[in-house]
């Protein structure tokens, strides 16, 4: 059982804790799966955690909207069950940057994320070393943290295909992946490892919320012993929040395609108490139906988790071997609205905004581009081809900056300086002009193919000039040039002649004009200390740009990291 610590002052961080070790042992898959719980975790912040009841100048920097990972909070030590609580409460969410550590705001800062995914207590990045013990780099498992005393401490899952880490943190604006950080990120940080804790690998156990058990048929039954179950990360329903169920528990979907009845029951031994929940998402809150052996309710169409959870009193949690029983009986009926969703914030291609530039590295989007007009700004990635950009329908990758910068963005197919598969048409041949033995106008040549794009479409020949007193027929003319080839890409061919025409000479056609190149790029952003400065958190890239333009011009933020201890 994680108990919740809130720190009274910034001051007394380091002076007025006491710490203890780990108290029993804990396995790296428990470790991983309690950290995948904090960084996918569902929130929903209203207007009433704008603000704070304990301080009149605290102000959030969140603006109402869906959330995933739980918001940065200076000082912030607590369970999900905790946190869904005091936002349903109306605590604020998360700390502003040179904000104050207070107990009326709600969240977890990067030690006391670690300290609940990995402590039986809180632990700050300066007590960290006295609990934990260090290692080389190369010998990190998942499980273990990289820790900067007095400044920053994240969590170590796994090595990607470049060598890079895979790292869990919490700094702000949240509690996130950081997938793109890369050795800098940490360096000078110290590699270090939980005396006793069990494993070599983390397996991506079932029964997790980030891996249910997935119920396939109307009736049901499974048996298992949540003594060995790797989650232990819901606490509470929020249907009962003063019925604790801080044990272990094993996390069960099931989806529906038409409205019924779902009963659902559980049997357990003598000294064990096993309590069934159904949630329609992660978040505690959203927990609509619970019991001690048994409940009936009415279900939507929809996606809906049922959780076994183990019962504490007290201190004493009372884990062990359960029978879990399922029936669902469908109504007939049509589907309504089903269970409440969310839509995220923060997502790759979403909107954001100079006042808040607000990017979750979880979904992979690393900073917000800044355009003009302001509302049309939108969260993007480094890449390096247009293949990376997926998530961009039509969008291409472009280089940000003077040319030459190696600074490659995600954008928009209307940010993009020229379309990214057709090269662009070329211009169409001049009209003859009138008079005696007109030439022809010359074929436009085709747009320049941007990287990966292909040639242009080629321009048409000119028309004959319009026939003189006496004149004979102009010259045929020539068709418009291929687009030029460019990475990826291959250039058109120039196809056509121009009408024969009588008369004067004519004028040659406009080659086709390709975008001007785009020009900008920053920095993402910081981690969990704090230093003076703009917003760690707050990287943009700011688009001075008129559609078909592509004029670029670059915001630089500083990508400080922020205060310590924590």
């Amino acid at each position: 059982m994680k108990r919740s610590h809130r720190i009274a002052r910034s001051i007394a961080l380091v002076a007025t804790l006491t710490l203890s070790g780990q108290a029993g042992a804990i396995t790296r898959d428990e470790v991983i799966t309690s950290a995948k719980a904090f960084v996918y975790h569902p929130w929903r912040c209203e207007t009433q955690n704008l603000t704070a009841s304990c301080s009149s100048t605290y102000k959030s920097e969140y603006v109402p909207g869906d959330y995933l990972g739980l918001p940065y909070d200076w000082g912030g030590y607590m369970t999900l069950f905790q946190f869904d609580q005091q936002i349903a409460a109306g605590y604020g969410a998360g700390s502003p940057y040179n904000g104050d550590v207070l107990d009326c705001t709600a969240g977890v800062d990067c030690s006391g994320f670690v300290s609940q995914c990995l402590f039986d207590t809180y632990n700050t990045t300066s007590d960290i070393p006295s609990v934990t013990t260090a290692i080389n780099q190369s010998a990190l498992l998942p499980g273990d943290i990289l820790n900067k005393a007095g400044y920053h401490v994240v969590l170590f899952s796994h090595l990607l295909g470049s060598g890079e880490p895979y790292l869990y943190e919490s700094s702000p604006p949240n509690a996130r992946v950081n997938a793109t950080g890369g050795w800098s990120y940490v360096s000078g940080y110290s590699p270090r490892t939980l005396p006793g804790i069990q494993g070599s690998t983390a397996t991506d156990p079932v029964g997790t919320l980030t891996h249910p058990i997935v119920i396939t048929s109307s009736t049901y039954t499974d048996s298992r012993n949540t003594t060995q179950s790797p989650s232990d990360v819901f606490d509470g329903c929020g249907v009962a929040p003063a019925t604790k169920e801080s044990g272990p528990e094993y996390v069960y979907e099931m989806s529906f395609t038409q409205p019924g009845s779902l009963t659902v029951s559980v049997s357990d031994d003598t000294g064990v108490d096993i309590d069934v929940h159904l949630y329609s998402s992660g978040n505690t809150s959203d927990c609509i139906a619970r019991a001690d052996v048994a409940f009936t309710t009415n279900v939507d169409c929809g996606k809906y988790y049922i959780v076994a959870d183990t019962f504490t009193s007290g201190s004493t949690s009372y884990p062990g071997a359960y029978t879990l029983n399922v029936q669902f009986t469908p109504s007939g009926g049509s589907c309504g609205s089903g269970p409440p969703s969310y839509s995220y914030k923060g997502q790759l291609g979403g909107s954001c905004s100079k006042a808040f530039p607000y990017c979750n590295m979880t979904f992979g989007a690393e900073t917000c581009l800044l355009t003009n007009p302001e509302s049309n700004s939108f969260c993007s990635k480094a890449c390096k081809v247009n293949a990376d950009c997926s998530e961009f329908a039509g969008g291409c990758c472009e280089e940000i900056g003077n040319p030459g910068s190696g600074e490659f963005y995600c954008l928009k197919a209307p940010y993009c300086s020229t379309p990214p598969v057709d090269g662009g048409t070329g211009g169409s041949g001049g009209s003859g002009g009138a008079g005696a033995g007109g030439t022809s106008g010359q074929g436009g040549s085709g747009g320049t193919a941007p990287q990966g794009g292909s040639g242009g479409t080629p321009g048409q020949g000119g028309s004959g000039g319009t026939a003189g007193n006496g004149g004979s027929g102009g010259a045929t003319g020539n068709g418009g040039s291929g687009g030029t080839q460019s990475q990826g890409g291959s250039g058109g061919s120039g196809t056509g002649g121009g009408q024969a025409g009588l008369g004067g000479n004519a004028p040659a056609g406009n080659a086709g004009q390709p975008a001007e190149p785009a020009v900008a790029s920053d920095d993402s952003g910081g981690c969990g200390c704090r230093t003076s400065g703009s917003r760690p958190w707050a990287s943009e890239l700011a688009i001075a740009l008129a559609i078909g333009l592509g004029a670029w011009r670059r915001r630089r933020r500083m990508s400080a990291r922020v205060r310590g201890p924590e």
